[in-house]
């Protein structure tokens, strides 16, 4: 019989007082309301918003699960030695914490990425005290060092990464994956892990869009209003916008608003200060974004072009873009899934600014009620099958295959 009891690790989950809540979050939330005790472990070293704190942890209750935020030291975002040393402290601190609570046989055990040293802790666990594992992906790593930070696989930290990577897929009972196509990767790695694989993306939960409060776009009868809402730095590929924005600079119609801060604003806002058909727009809180994506008229998502994205992505962004019922479009070389799954937008090849530019017109030439269908079959898939509620059951029924 499925033990009644979870433990959800992850050092960078986030609760609305860190400016979550995040996945892990709100998976326990839902986990909890159907019967299971659920405990959810995570680190205020997080590179968030910094949550200070007397004591070894701090514990936040809700009607329906615990919360125990363990101390580390304050980082920064980005990859760095000290980044990685409050990996090891999470870890040491975590399975400190875990010695003084009662374990029981059978129990169930999620570490989620990152940090990857969680899936070491929890091969621990499991040898432990008889856990059953389920290893969480929503990163992956080493081979985003690889992608990203341009590391050579013989780099001693991707070394010793893929080495806890391997394992992890060898001793967890399932895999849970963010990524549609992840069973490839799997089996790159350590041949028959994709048989344990179990596709379940990011979600919706209704009460992150309550209390919408952000309304400062200037409007203009005329105007199409194509949005871009998130971190404007290496990973999301913001210059293709200004690009297209600057090829149709001359357009006295499509106007482009870019939402959120990053380390490549600045440079950006620089660089395109002649363009009078780009507006940028501060960071706010998650609960104010979805005034912003209201106003625009299509929402775009312009992603590098890198090789790890043939395994897929399932970036929180698309569940905002499909919650506010616009067309989505995706400038994206990767597996592909969910947007075109829900007809509510398309892929295009990235790298293209024209491409990208060609794609605005031909949505600038649609009515209004046509933008608003397409918006809406986003928003009708998202409510049918990736809400928190309906993702949790897919969850929980890993737990009896365990």
């Amino acid at each position: 019989m499925t033990s009644k009891k979870v433990w959800y690790i992850s050092k960078y989950a986030l609760n609305s007082n860190q400016g979550g809540p995040s996945r892990q979050y709100l998976f326990s939330k839902y986990f909890s309301k159907k019967g299971f005790e659920t405990c959810l472990i995570s680190s205020n070293s997080n590179g968030f918003n910094y949550l200070k704190f007397n004591g070894d942890y701090k514990l936040f209750e809700t009607l329906n699960f615990k919360h125990f935020i363990l101390k580390g030291s304050q980082i920064n975002l980005g990859f760095n030695f000290k980044r990685i040393w409050s990996w090891f402290l999470f870890e040491y601190r975590m399975l400190k914490f875990l010695k003084k609570k009662d374990i029981s046989k059978n129990d169930i055990v999620i570490v989620s990425s990152l940090s990857i040293l969680t899936f070491l802790s929890g091969i621990y666990l499991k040898r432990k005290y008889k856990m059953r594992l389920l290893v969480e992906v929503r990163d992956i790593w080493p081979l985003t060092l690889v992608e990203f930070k341009n590391l050579s696989k013989y780099n001693p930290i991707v070394i010793f990464l893929s080495i806890i990577e391997k394992l992890a897929y060898k001793y967890a009972d399932v895999i849970v994956g963010t990524m549609g196509n992840l069973g490839e990767h799997l089996k790159s790695v350590y041949p028959g892990s994709e048989n344990k694989f179990h596709y379940i993306p990011m979600g919706l939960d209704h009460s992150i869009f309550e209390n919408y409060e952000f309304n400062t776009i200037e409007e203009k009868n005329n105007d199409f209003i194509v949005g871009y809402a998130g971190t404007i730095g290496l990973v999301n590929k913001v210059d293709l916008i200004l690009e297209a924005a600057e090829l149709l600079k001359d357009n006295k119609i499509i106007k482009f608003v870019i939402l959120g801060n990053g380390v490549l604003k600045d440079f950006y806002v620089n660089k395109f200060s002649h363009l009078s058909n780009v507006e940028f727009l501060p960071k706010v809180n998650k609960n104010k974004v979805g005034q912003f994506l209201d106003k625009c008229d299509i929402l775009l998502h312009p992603v590098e072009d890198k090789k790890i994205y043939q395994f897929g992505v399932s970036p929180n962004k698309w569940i905002d873009y499909m919650f506010s019922a616009k067309p989505v479009i995706v400038s994206y070389n990767g597996f592909k899934n969910i947007i075109n799954e829900a007809n509510c937008g398309e892929f295009i090849d990235t790298d293209n600014p024209k491409l990208l530019v060609d794609t605005i017109v031909k949505y600038s030439y649609k009515s209004k009620d046509e933008l608003r269908q397409i918006g809406q079959n986003g928003k009708k898939y998202l409510e049918e099958n990736l809400t928190y509620d309906i993702l949790s059951d897919k969850y929980i029924r890993l737990f009896n295959n365990v």
